[in-house]
């Protein structure tokens, strides 16, 4: 034992490598090789930590050095944190999410679809539409020391007549209402009181944004949510009293809808939903549309490009890849018929086909 940094440096090191490379305790192979996580690693290293200071030794290891093994093992941790990216919702559990919320107007159902369908267009995160506590409104506090409620409220949701002017009376106008603007107080890039604004969807009734925006700032108002400073994400619960959504519930409900529209979706799929599926859904929805970066950036309130993240390789992607080389495989066909002189039945195999070929080797 000693507290020689370059001698501990190059144990631990090698010793993690033999981890990572799968190896047990007991200087076997396993056979889910790779498969030894790195809070396990870490577990092992904080037990020779644990021997160390048992024996009066300074302990050798710290996670958050430079070290070998430390920066292995966060190269590893990101690695691992890979695959669990949140899923985005799909089209089914939005419909199934409509179906129920029509049962319950002012209900847990009805508030969080219509979060949910204006979120699937502005990429809501969880802190701009749910609280933390189902009876407790959160604030955000600012650097002069004011308050900001954490969630939309009130005054957040403003309505366009057709000239683009406001409404001061949205739920009495609502047939001129063509635009809802969402304005966020506080933002995770800064551009705070920013204004997205989206357009009616008249063809779509039950998925338009300014129909859904009017539903909940009327089912504020019934709840008594009258003040410009009130949060809107209220409902009222199976015993009458009003309550706030939060993201825990609003995770829940998501995969107990997921579960209901994919009977056959595994514990590990599942864990990948939750509130931010709705920023990732947007996002994948816009590139599904075949929005460019800027686009889905300016649209979605992203400075950087780490919406890129983000993207998905969804079935929609899938047949749009089939579709684009659709001409590719016309030509191909045709210069096949071609190559038999015009014959296009020559270009199909008919009967039995032999694929033993004895005369080739399988490199070949």
């Amino acid at each position: 034992m000693t507290n020689d940094y370059d001698v501990t440096n190059e144990i631990f090191g090698r010793y993690t490598i033999f981890l990572l490379d799968g190896f047990t305790l007991q200087n076997k192979k396993s056979e889910a090789a790779g498969k030894i996580i790195v809070s396990t690693i870490k577990g092992y290293l904080r037990v020779v930590n644990k021997h160390y200071k048992e024996q009066k030794y300074r302990e050798p290891w710290d996670p958050n050095d430079d070290s070998d093994a430390s920066k292995l093992l966060r190269a590893q941790e990101k690695f691992e944190s890979e695959p669990a990216k949140r899923a985005p919702l799909n089209s089914k559990m939005i419909v199934e999410m409509c179906r129920q919320a029509k049962q319950d107007p002012l209900g847990f159902h009805a508030c969080t679809f219509q979060f949910t369908g204006i979120g699937r267009f502005g990429g809501f995160r969880q802190q701009e539409f749910a609280m933390d506590s189902r009876t407790q409104i959160k604030h955000y506090i600012l650097p002069d020391g004011s308050s900001v409620v954490r969630a939309f409220t009130v005054k957040n949701f403003i309505f366009y007549d057709p000239d683009g002017v406001r409404i001061a009376s949205p739920l009495t106008n609502r047939a001129r209402a063509l635009a809802l603007g969402t304005e966020f107080d506080v933002q995770k890039n800064r551009m705070n009181k920013q204004i997205i604004k989206h357009a009616a969807l008249p063809a779509h009734p039950e998925y338009c944004p300014v129909r859904l925006g009017l539903l909940i700032v009327a089912r504020a108002q019934f709840l008594g949510k009258t003040d410009p400073l009130d949060p809107l994400c209220v409902y009222k619960d199976d015993k009458g009293e009003v309550k706030y959504l939060t993201g825990t519930d609003v995770t829940a409900y998501f995969r107990d809808i997921m579960r209901t529209v994919m009977p056959n979706i595994s514990d590990e799929e599942l864990k990948l939903i939750s509130t931010h599926s709705i920023r990732v859904y947007a996002c994948v929805l816009l590139h599904e549309a075949g929005k460019d970066g800027p686009y889905i950036k300016i649209r979605l309130r992203w400075l950087s490009n780490c919406f890129e993240v983000y993207l998905r390789n969804t079935d929609t992607i899938m047949f749009q890849h089939m579709d684009a080389l659709s001409d590719v495989h016309t030509r191909m066909a045709a210069m096949a018929i071609n190559a038999v002189g015009g014959h296009d039945e020559a270009v199909f195999v008919q009967g039995n086909v032999n694929l033993v070929m004895d005369d080739l080797e399988d490199e070949d």
